[in-house]
């Protein structure tokens, strides 16, 4: 095979970190993408790039794998978390507790950036592609999520009220999840986030936005809707007849916990590009660089499922009295024995939708069924 030649199967951030790694590096790199353009399936919508799960700044984290800053990447050093009982904590962190960055085709969103970032490197795009078959020499299949373990459901929008940033927690408006509500320069973006219960996705949108408006009054101007999903799994093995390498949430990247799975996705990315040029196993850098962490943020999300109300209550009291959030968050997401257990019990009562592809509910219009029929998914490449 062409030794020299890579096929990107998707333009996200998975495939596009892994493009201007193997272009900078003088490979000939492919990308064929769906749409018309990179970020189609967003809105511009906000999105969290995490800073807490390492003692790596994200900034840092971006740089070391070959990104560099040309898109909107907010630090949030204030953030608010409302409790099932409208108590509201507020969070203040020297260190940012996230970066906020957008999605979709607007000239600032991190799929532009990268895009940018890949064509500058010379990175060749074939546009309103749909690959059938598997293109000879090594293939990276960025393809995105395979089903929906996560729904989010929710709008963009334009506002007057000041940058704010808040978390609610609360299982009658996000059912063993959250909803959120960001605002920056004066364009919002409000969702409720389900994991369970699917088809009332409308109903707990609903009751979520009383809510926010309710406890934080913002005005809503030329809202647009939008829905999202995740997909988490625990994969063998991330390598296909040797030398097709699977990234992101085609692979089933995601943190289990709460979905901020940015920097799993782009680290993959990475890692197959390292992988393809130095001829280091890609599912050994997976294993020792991804998997531990998802593995915790599976027992993270055994532990948050069993909270309920109260215990969401408690946690976030716990939270506020703690003089280094980041640092308590942090020590929550690394590798433990503990974690290990939990893990393990986790592990056997965690299904995810892949089988399925679908919620199950007969003719329903949730947001992950709609993305069903919208969206054609490769037929022989996953």
């Amino acid at each position: 095979m062409n030794d020299k030649r890579v096929h990107i199967i998707g333009a996200g951030p998975a495939g596009l970190v892994a493009a201007i790694n193997l272009a900078r590096a003088k490979y000939e790199v492919i990308v064929h993408e769906q749409k018309k353009d990179v970020g189609g399936r967003f809105k511009g919508e906000y999105q969290g790039l995490e800073n807490w799960s390492s003692d790596e700044d994200a900034l840092d984290f971006l740089n070391r794998i070959g990104v560099f800053l040309n898109f909107c990447c907010e630090p949030i050093r204030e953030t608010h978390f409302c409790d099932p009982f409208h108590s509201v904590v507020s969070v203040k962190t020297k260190r940012p507790l996230f970066y906020l960055v957008e999605r979709g085709t607007m000239e600032w969103t991190l799929d532009q950036g990268l895009k940018r970032q890949a064509l500058a490197e010379g990175v060749e795009f074939h546009w309103e592609e749909k690959i059938e078959t598997l293109p000879s020499g090594w293939v990276i299949v960025a393809t995105g999520p395979k089903a929906a373990d996560a729904i989010a459901k929710g709008m963009v929008f334009h506002t007057s009220h000041p940058n704010i940033c808040v978390g609610f927690l609360d299982n009658r408006i996000a059912p063993k999840a959250y909803a959120y509500l960001l605002i920056n320069n004066y364009r919002g973006t409000f969702a409720t986030c389900l994991f369970e219960d699917f088809p009332n996705e409308k109903k707990y949108f609903v009751r979520a936005l009383e809510t926010a408006q309710k406890l934080f009054p913002f005005d809503v101007q030329a809202p647009q809707e939008f829905g999202g999903y995740i997909n988490f799994f625990l994969e063998f093995s991330m390598v296909r007849h040797g030398r097709v390498l699977y990234v992101g949430e085609t692979a089933g990247f995601q943190d289990a916990l709460w979905g901020f799975g940015l920097r799993y996705a782009m680290l993959s990315g990475y890692l197959a590009a390292v992988s393809i040029r130095t001829g280091l196993f890609y599912d050994d850098l997976c294993r020792q660089y991804i998997r531990p962490f998802m593995e915790t943020s599976l027992a993270n999300r055994w532990l948050f499922a069993h909270l309920g109300n109260r215990g969401y209550r408690y946690f976030l009291k716990k939270m506020a009295q703690s003089p280094n959030v980041i640092a308590e968050l942090k020590k929550n997401y690394q590798p433990s024995l503990l974690k290990e257990m939990i893990f393990q019990v986790a592990r056997k009562n965690y299904r995810t939708r892949l089988i399925n592809k679908q919620c199950m509910h007969q003719n329903c219009n949730c947001v992950w069924c709609r993305h069903c029929r919208e969206e054609t998914e490769l037929s022989t490449v996953g």
